[in-house]
């Protein structure tokens, strides 16, 4: 592999900063590195800088400590001051697209002074229309990752989103192709659940998780997160039932009550979706499942 191939990818959650040093080429993800460094407690809220200060020293100190390049960097964000919608646009020019989101969105108080982006997933249905994975997020969201990277002397060429990072492990993973599942990721308290049916990306949301991993709490919270999910799918009659449940950010200790959700809610639950040789590769120590996120952010919709 050339080492210019090879760029950094960074996710930064509520307890640490992650870092995949990887490159997809001919439709291949290989991951060279994948470094993390614990975060100060509050430094960040759901995905809202708290502490500037700390989280920069964090960040610079760890560019230094692992010798990561300063350039060409890019960062997947998450958090409660972002968006994300799934849609359906008439084929229109992409510069008019901004203003169809708005207008679909309005009832988003302040939406006409928020940054708006998106992502093509479908280009091209049969009805003749484009799917887009919509993103609204809060000005200040964007400028605070922004500056805290230019202070820190790093570069960003890319801001992507965790759930397009998902939709692209869809699109990649063979694996995933057709199917009906969802994604669990647990960052400290906080569970960020995606759906995803025969292809497409249904919806995202967030809840509370009260019990701590080792607290009896804990099991029935995220279970009764799963039943939900389930009949949620149910409802929305996306014409097939959930069959996988992907854990990712799960402690070690919590997998042994993985069979217990496949038991009660009669569907397949483990850390990460079968993958072939050809797909990805990964190194020895590396757990994918708790880098799920940057995979999905090494892919680019044109590889």
């Amino acid at each position: 592999m050339k080492k210019k191939d090879v760029s950094a990818h960074v996710y930064i959650t509520n307890s640490k900063i992650q870092v995949l040093m990887g490159s997809c080429v001919k439709n291949k993800l290989q991951v060279v590195n994948c470094y993390e460094e614990p975060l100060e407690e509050g430094c960040i809220l759901n995905g809202i800088i708290m502490n500037n200060y700390s989280l920069q020293n964090t960040l610079t100190e760890m560019w230094q400590k692992y010798n990561l390049p300063a350039k060409g960097v890019t960062l997947v964000v998450n958090g409660s001051s972002i968006t994300v919608k799934p849609l359906k646009v008439p084929q229109i020019a992409p510069k008019n697209v901004p203003g169809f989101i708005r207008g679909e969105l309005r009832d988003i108080e302040g939406i006409q002074n928020m940054l708006v982006d998106y992502s093509v997933v479908t280009p091209k249905n049969p009805d003749g229309s484009c799917s887009i994975l919509a993103v609204v997020s809060t000005k200040e969201f964007i400028t605070s990752y922004i500056s805290l990277f230019k202070e820190a002397k790093i570069e960003l060429e890319v801001i992507d989103l965790v759930q397009n990072c998902l939709i692209k492990m869809m699109k990649r993973l063979k694996s995933l192709q057709g199917k009906t599942y969802a994604v669990f990721i647990l960052d400290k308290n906080m569970l960020m659940q995606c759906l995803f049916s025969n292809d497409n990306f249904v919806m995202t949301r967030r809840s509370r998780i009260l019990a701590d991993p080792t607290d009896e709490g804990f099991e029935r919270e995220v279970g009764q997160n799963i039943n939900s999910i389930i009949q949620f799918n149910k409802s929305e009659q996306t014409g097939s039932d959930i069959t996988d449940v992907y854990l990712s950010g799960f402690p070690e200790d919590a997998v042994q009550i993985f069979p217990h959700f496949a038991e009660n809610f009669g569907v397949n639950v483990r850390t990460f979706p079968e993958f072939l040789p050809t797909e990805l590769t990964v190194p020895l120590e590396m757990n994918p499942s708790e880098y799920t996120v940057l995979l999905g952010s090494m892919i680019r919709y044109s590889d």
